[in-house]
Formats: C-alpha cells, sequence, structure tokens
C-alpha cells in the first residue's frame, strides 16, 4: 500500500485551504476518513477523500457516476402531472394513443415507426409460449424476448429510425404476450387489449388513456436501469428487459400489486369497505396503493384523471362504488390518496383482464424505448467508480 495514500493533518489542511481545526470539521461534514497511525497518538486523513472534498465533488454520487446522462428533455414531472416534451399527459390522455405519444417521445413520426407488422417469431416461439402459459405477462416477456429479439436482424440497428422501429416492435410483442397470442398485429394496441376482455369502445377508450398516462415517469427505478443497460448499446430489446426486471421489485409502486389486488379482493368480498382496509391496517400493514411522495401530496393528478374517466364508464358497479369508499376513508383519516397503481389494478379488475397481467406495462415501454434512444445516442458515460465507504488499509 503505497504510504501517501494517507496524509497528516497538515497536508490534509493545505491541501483544503483551511485550518486544521476546520480540517476535524470536514471529516464529520464531508465524510472524509482517517485512521489512526501505527505506534503514534496522531491520525492520518485518506487522500482520496482529500482529493474529493478538494476538487468539490459531492459525497453522493450523481448519476453520471452510475453510466447514465443525466440531461432529459422526454418527461418534466410536476405536481400537474407530467409533461411529455412539454405537453401535459393529463391532456394528450383525452384523445391521444399510446402510438401517438410513443412518436412524440421518441422524435419520430407515427407511420415510420408503426409500420405494417411484420412478425419475425422465433419457430420455437409457440413451444416457449406453452412451457410459459402460466407465467405473468411480465416474466413471460422477460423469457421471450431475447428469443424474438434474435429472430429479427433489424433489432441490431441502433440508429434513430431503427431503433423506433424495434420500439414498436418491442411493444407489439408486449400486447400479443399479454393477450395470449403468438404474433403480432398492427392493429391499435388498445383495441387488442380490449378485444382480448371481451370489451367494447369504452373500454379500449380507458385502456388507451391509462397507457398514455403511464407512458413515462422520469428518472424511475426503470428508466435508470434501462439507461445504463442503453448506454453500453443494446437493442430496445434489451433495454425494455432491463425495466421489466426492476420494475416489480418490492420497494417500487407496481412492485406492490399483490397486496394492491389483495385489498381490492377484500373490498370486493366486504360489506363494508371501511372494515377491509381496517383489517388491513390493524395487521401493522399501510394501505396497499394509497402513497402522497412528493410532488404529490395532494394526490396524483393521473390517478385522479384516470379514476373520473373509470366512474364515466363503471359508475355504479359495485366494486367501484365499494372502492370509491374506502378511498374517501383513507383520505379523510390518513391523509393519503390513490396512488396511479391503485387505480390501475382497479380498472383492471373492472375490464376482467386476468390476475398477471399487467397492462400499465405497455404504456410504460413507449417511455422505456424513449430513454433508450436519448440514452444511446448520448454516448458512454465515464465509467462509474465506487464510492468505497469499508475498512481502509493500514497506514504504511
Amino acid at each position: 500500500m503505497s504510504s501517501d495514500l494517507f496524509i497528516s493533518a497538515e497536508e490534509a489542511a493545505a491541501m483544503l485551504g483551511v485550518s486544521v481545526q476546520t480540517l476535524y470539521t470536514y471529516v464529520s461534514r464531508k465524510q472524509i476518513r482517517s485512521q489512526k497511525a501505527p505506534g503514534t497518538r496522531q491520525r492520518r486523513y485518506w487522500r482520496p477523500d482529500i482529493d474529493r472534498v478538494a476538487r468539490g465533488a459531492s459525497v453522493t454520487p450523481s448519476l453520471a457516476h452510475f453510466g447514465i446522462s443525466h440531461d432529459s428533455d422526454i418527461t418534466l414531472v410536476t405536481s400537474d402531472g407530467p409533461f411529455y416534451r412539454g405537453q401535459s399527459a393529463i391532456s394528450l390522455a383525452q384523445t391521444q394513443s399510446i402510438e401517438d405519444i410513443a412518436a412524440l417521445l421518441w422524435k419520430v413520426d407515427r407511420k415510420s415507426a408503426f409500420r405494417s407488422a411484420d412478425a419475425h417469431a422465433p419457430p420455437e416461439l409457440a413451444e416457449l409460449s406453452a412451457v410459459l402459459r402460466n407465467a405473468s405477462s411480465i416474466d413471460k416477456a422477460i423469457a421471450l424476448l431475447p428469443f424474438i429479439e434474435q429472430a429479427n436482424p433489424l433489432a441490431y440497428d441502433l440508429s434513430h429510425a431503427g431503433m423506433c422501429r424495434t420500439g414498436a416492435e418491442v411493444m407489439r410483442w408486449y400486447a400479443a404476450i399479454l393477450t395470449d397470442r403468438d404474433t403480432i398485429s398492427d392493429a391499435p394496441l388498445h383495441e387488442q387489449v380490449a378485444h382480448f376482455v371481451g370489451g367494447g369502445d369504452e373500454v379500449a377508450d380507458l385502456v388507451r388513456r391509462l397507457m398514455v398516462l403511464a407512458a413515462d415517469h422520469g428518472f424511475g427505478a426503470g428508466s435508470y436501469a434501462v439507461r445504463a443497460v442503453a448506454s453500453t448499446g443494446v437493442s430496445p430489446y434489451r433495454s425494455v428487459l432491463a425495466g421489466l426486471a426492476i420494475v416489480m421489485g418490492r420497494r417500487t409502486s407496481f412492485g406492490r400489486l399483490e397486496g394492491i389486488r389483495r385489498l381490492l379482493s377484500d373490498i370486493a368480498e366486504s360489506r363494508d369497505p371501511h372494515a377491509a382496509i381496517l383489517r388491513h391496517l390493524q395487521m401493522g400493514e399501510k394501505a396497499p396503493g394509497f402513497e402522497s411522495p412528493e410532488p404529490y401530496a395532494a394526490g396524483d393528478p393521473r390517478a385522479e384523471a384516470l379514476l373520473a374517466s373509470v366512474t364515466a364508464v363503471f359508475g355504479d358497479h359495485p366494486l367501484l362504488v365499494k372502492t370509491t369508499q374506502a378511498m374517501d376513508m383513507v383520505r379523510e383519516r390518513m391523509g393519503l390518496h390513490p396512488g396511479f397503481a391503485l387505480i390501475n389494478a382497479l380498472l383492471a379488475r373492472l375490464i376482467g383482464l386476468p390476475d398477471g397481467k399487467v397492462l400499465y406495462i405497455l404504456g410504460r415501454c413507449a417511455g422505456w424505448v424513449a430513454h433508450s434512444i436519448e440514452q444511446y445516442e448520448a454516448g458512454m458515460v465515464t465509467p462509474p467508480t465506487a464510492n468505497y465507504r469499508g475498512s481502509l488499509p493500514e497506514p504504511g
């Protein structure tokens, strides 16, 4: 171990341009590490920490430290909801399709990206699908997308136009997986889902609105993963795989879907929806699906907009009536608002989408592909270096 990696207090203070007394303050405030020098009462200071503070680097790693560009013009998240390239997602959901939103996020003409569907299906797809017939749509997609990618040589075209075409194909394949098909279709994605559940135009419209509102939400955990993978130069198939792997983590909003589904089942089966909520609270659980994180302390506008549309269609449905009563109680007594994941799960149940079929992913793929394109075009970011916080070697 080179001895110059540890320096004296006087040397450290000189490098920082402060007094030794100020150095002692820095040790706690700026996380400068030190160790007692063998055989003495003096301490030696870890030079890399001194260098870091001297150049004004943050103790907390920035996004760039994770191989991710932190510059983005895709989505701005505000208390009024997300804005896709400057346009309100809440307003866009009134009229636009998820294909329109994908084209907006990808900065491409919709017709050039969503061309006539060309299957490029691997020969073993039907056999693999049969093996995975009981898997969730996310797990099934994680298993099948690499084989689908390999069947299409154009997937490796990482030009802007090529990544947009591949992005459209990824979305169509997830729609096929979601609706238990082994071929893709160029029919509007919301209509494919509505047909699968036997719904009409009103159900198709609700699915369309959900997907538009779900398309992107800035730099969430899934977007971090997508961008980190995209920076290495993989196709949108592989980038989306990263998002799929992350999004159902138990610390994410949608990773708590199982708890939300249980709550909705309890509400549906209970004569008193208030009692269903109280049972969860009495077991020490938080009310699943209720949250008020920043910037949504007053409620998530996406959830509010989607709930209003759901109510217009299913207003007298017993589950919706009971769930609305439960939401009112939680809002009044706990100051918490229904999150977007809760309204997603509620809509899925109302339209008859089977458990394990995760609909919002079909919308979120549009945002993941946008992040994939933006990150790849930003170039490779300087590889990260670990901010090691473990035990240091003994001073030499």
